[in-house]
């Protein structure tokens, strides 16, 4: 992995030599990770469009055969394979990302040192970009410094964002049912506690790519 996590860490290094704002850096490298995971982010997103059409005629298979799991599993497999759908295919796209999803996450997460020689070095680049006055402090650690300061409001917005986001995210997926529904709720209580207790430069990172997987979505559903 320690390959990946340097091949990632260079890339970051260079949009920041490129654009010497380290906040401005990530931007682009949440934009470059969706990017080359749109082959991926395709077949996951027809695979679902596909289960959820498939949907209402698997429920009535399972009324219809509630008392022959035989009967009910042969009817299903035809239905899946009349329309040439493998419910194992939208699955294999996570699975193959994510080792890059980690690697991706690792380099934001310590900068230090795939990205920067020095923490020195990226205490000093990470000052000062938009409202935000340090991105590898956490807003848990702005509190503890400052209590109910204005920075510390400051700091809440992009966990919000990003908690706001994933949760719009999870909607244009459709997640119907109750369980998927538990999951939502769940990942979006850790999506807000991680942007809280972990550096402003991990929310950035999120909410960027939440930002740019709805739209991203969206595409792929329209064309």
């Amino acid at each position: 992995m320690s390959l990946i996590y340097n091949f990632f860490g260079k890339i970051l290094g260079a949009l920041y030599g490129f654009c010497g704002s380290y906040g401005l850096a990530i931007l682009l490298f949440s934009v470059f990770a969706k990017v080359i995971m749109i082959p991926l982010t395709y077949q996951q997103t027809r695979s679902s469009q596909v289960m959820t059409a498939l949907a209402p005629t698997v429920d009535i298979i399972n009324k219809k055969y509630a008392n022959n799991a035989e009967k009910r599993n042969s009817e299903t497999l035809k239905l899946y394979q009349r329309y040439n759908y493998n419910p194992l295919s939208g699955c294999l796209p996570t699975i193959i990302q994510l080792p890059m999803v980690f690697a991706l996450w690792k380099v934001i997460r310590e900068p230090v040192p795939f990205v920067f020689e020095s923490d020195a070095i990226y205490q000093t680049v990470s000052q000062a970009f938009l409202w935000i006055t340090n991105l590898s402090v956490s807003p848990l650690n702005i509190f503890k410094a400052t209590q109910m300061s204005g920075e510390f409001f400051l700091s809440l917005i992009i966990p919000a964002a990003s908690a706001i986001l994933t949760v719009i995210q999870q909607a244009s997926l459709g997640s119907g049912n109750n369980q998927m529904k538990s999951m939502t709720m769940i990942m979006n209580v850790m999506v807000l506690y991680m942007g809280v207790t972990l550096s402003q430069a991990v929310s950035l990172y999120w909410t960027t790519q939440t930002l740019f997987g709805i739209v991203q979505n969206w595409v792929i559903k329209k064309f």
